[in-house]
């Protein structure tokens, strides 16, 4: 064999191998040599005195330079007659010849160009060397190579066990390849690079398992993804935020930092987009086509691309079809422009296109019905009908094609209605209005007859109830009771909800007022004679002759109230003067009380007021006459006199002179009282 080829270390794998190991670090072993050449070595051994496993202490010249030991020849001699001797050298020589075999397979010291071997007949030194050399190079396809080398010794190879612990350490350095894609994002390449172990080897198992971990990882990882994603599509913000750390845990950095920056981003913008479509509905709730338009172009801003795409599409087509519906109402207004340029604002992203289409179409045969001939719903019957079935609007147009054609025949009877009544008699019109009810309430053109039916029937009960409201107007003219009297029985023959009912009313309010004030107004004018004589109570009697609900009830019901309050006036001033006569300080104080009862609104109250002053002086000065004998007495007297007037006040000044005077004095204390607050003296009203 060649003699270039590398001599590597150990070739037995480590748990764990690192891809940036190579075979550099290895440590070499010595070349191999021949039996002779083992032999002088040991023999070499011996002489100095060193066996293998440890060292023979042999004696020094310290012992004595006598001692046979020191002689190397002796010491030969003496150990070469001994048993134990030959026996630990043939011990030695069957492990040194295990030793350097067993190094020799393991050590791989072939001597050949791995490129250069015949693999089907070469030795497991030269496989295991050129193996591991290829997994030297920490490649898939190397260790891969490495493996397919070591594996292809049958299973019952002396070295099998150690093969089975090379190939799971390469083994291993592959997954850890497909791991490193793994982290990197790159799934199917991990696998892939995974899967290049061969199945048929024990440490396929271990592959396999890390396998499935990575692709439960990566579901996961998706799962948790996907439901952010979710999340978003539903503008659940802080639930997406939520799914987005939870990647952090992933055990993925693929995951956990370019799919959660790509995440969090995504929720950033789409959140952005979220308050846009947010700002579009409040827009078109506010209703009203402008609104709905700015909340369409709101909502069109949020691109392909976003999460929000479809949320937005479906804002759009709800927004438009509310388009649709003002559309719709105003086309049944009759204002069918202004429908059309409603319709014509819907964008081709609602996908209402056909129904667009089909509205113009119908919007135009309306236009031709609103002219409300025969001729134009003939050609608003004819463009509807041009709308076949499966088209969106196909029933909106057989239902106008149906309330047209209903609509023609009502058109036709109201024509002939028309003619009928031309004529103006009451026979004609009759005729006419029986046309007219042929129409049904539930025709297009129901309303219309209803209104020519009740403008017909005003006619006829013109007709007829106009004699009856003229003949009352010329009884009315003569003006006296018994004509307005059959006045108003002529007017009330006409009923009510006539025509002329209203206006009969009117007239029949008017003469019976007048009636009434021709008839009552003497007995008025009677009773304000009587209350200017000062004959109250005969004015009172007199007046109330006029009833209740008579036109003049009210005023003479207000002058009866009047009179009423003088003749209370007078009456009460009277027993007044009568109970002030006994001139005692009771009397006069009961002649105050009946005074003080005249009404504010009577004529004599001004005269109550001055006898009320004038008594309450009198009473006044008898307390002070009294006071000189009788200061208990006279203060008693000055409380008789009421509130509200001159000598009241006068009398309460003296009132708190008397009856401080009558108070005990307070008793001497040693030290001076505080001052009481300053207060007005009290007005000495004079005294006799």
């Amino acid at each position: 064999m060649s003699q270039d080829r590398k001599t590597p270390g150990r070739w037995s794998a480590p748990e764990s191998l690192d891809q940036t190991k190579d075979s550099s670090s290895l440590v070499p072993l010595p070349a191999r040599k021949n039996r002779a050449e083992r032999l002088k070595e040991l023999r070499e051994l011996v002489t100095s005195g060193k066996l293998p496993g440890g060292h023979l202490e042999l004696p020094t010249k310290e012992s004595g330079e006598n001692s046979p030991l020191l002689d190397p020849y002796r010491l030969w001699r003496n150990w070469s007659n001994k048993w134990q001797f030959w026996l630990a050298v043939s011990l030695m020589l069957s492990v040194g010849m295990a030793f350097v075999a067993i190094s020799s397979l393991l050590n791989l010291t072939a001597q050949s160009n791995c490129s250069k071997i015949f693999w089907p007949a070469a030795s497991a030194n030269d496989r295991f060397f050129c193996a591991q050399e290829a997994a030297s190079k920490r490649t898939a396809d190397d260790l891969l190579r490495a493996i397919e080398l070591v594996n292809a010794l049958p299973p019952d190879h002396p070295l099998r066990s150690r093969i089975n612990g090379q190939i799971e350490g390469w083994a291993q350095d592959i997954v850890k390849l497909g791991n490193a894609s793994l982290q990197e994002g790159k799934l199917e390449e991990a696998i892939a690079i995974a899967r290049k172990v061969p199945q048929d080897v024990p440490a396929y198992a271990m592959v396999q398992k890390e396998i499935d971990k990575w692709q439960s990882t990566w579901s996961d990882a998706q799962k948790l993804y996907r439901t952010a994603e979710d999340h978003l599509r539903q503008e659940e913000w802080g639930l997406a935020f939520r799914q987005a750390t939870l990647l952090l845990d992933s055990g993925n950095t693929f995951w956990e930092s370019v799919k959660y920056e790509e995440l969090t981003k995504a929720i950033t913008t789409t959140k952005a987009e979220g308050n846009k479509l947010v700002k579009a509905r409040n827009t078109a709730a506010e209703g009203g086509l402008d609104n709905l338009v700015t909340g369409i172009k709101l909502a069109q801003g949020i691109g392909q691309n976003s999460y929000l795409y479809q949320a937005a599409n479906r804002a759009i087509a709800e927004f438009s079809k509310k388009i649709m519906g003002l559309a719709q109402k105003r086309l049944q207004a009759g204002d069918w422009q202004q429908a059309v340029a409603m319709a014509n604002k819907i964008p081709e992203s609602a996908n209402l296109k056909e129904q667009v289409q089909d509205f113009n179409q119908l919007a135009g045969a309306t236009a031709q019905a609103l002219t409300g001939s025969v001729d134009g719903l003939s050609k608003a019957i004819e463009i509807a009908q041009k709308l076949k079935e499966g088209r969106p609007l196909y029933k909106q147009a057989q239902d106008s094609v149906g309330r047209w054609q209903q609509e023609m025949a009502d058109v036709k009877v109201l024509d002939l209605a028309s003619r009928l009544a031309a004529p103006g008699t009451v026979k004609d019109l009759r005729a006419a209005i029986a046309q007219l009810q042929t129409v049904g309430p539930s025709n297009p053109r129901s309303v219309e007859a209803r209104t020519q039916i009740a403008r017909l029937s005003r006619q006829i009960e013109l007709l007829e109830d106009s004699p009856y409201l003229q003949r009352a107007n010329d009884l009315a003219t003569a003006g006296d009771p018994n004509a307005l009297e059959a006045a108003v029985a002529q007017a009330s023959r006409i009923g009510q909800g006539r025509a002329l009912y209203g206006e009969a009313q009117t007239k029949i309010q008017a003469w019976i007022e007048r009636r009434q004030r021709l008839q009552d107004q003497p007995f008025l004018e009677r009773a304000q004679q009587l209350a200017a004589r000062g004959n109250l109570a005969e004015a009172i009697d007199m007046a109330r002759r006029i009833r209740s609900g008579r036109v003049l009830y009210d005023e003479a019901r207000s002058n009866i109230q009047i009179w009423e309050s003088q003749f209370q006036g007078e009456q009460g001033l009277q027993s007044a003067r009568q109970a002030a006569r006994a001139g005692t300080a009771e009397a006069l104080q009961t002649a105050i009380s009946l005074a003080s009862q005249v009404p504010d609104s009577s004529s004599l109250r001004w005269q109550a007021s001055e006898a009320i002053e004038e008594w309450a002086q009198r009473i006044l000065a008898m307390g002070v006459e009294q006071s000189s004998s009788d200061l208990a007495g006279a203060i008693a007297t000055l409380k008789k006199i009421p509130s509200g007037n001159r000598a009241f006040e006068q009398a309460r000044s003296q009132l708190q002179i008397w009856e401080q005077s009558l108070a005990p004095a307070a008793p001497e204390s040693p030290s001076p009282a505080p001052e009481p607050p300053e207060t007005e003296p009290p007005n000495k009203s004079p005294t006799r």
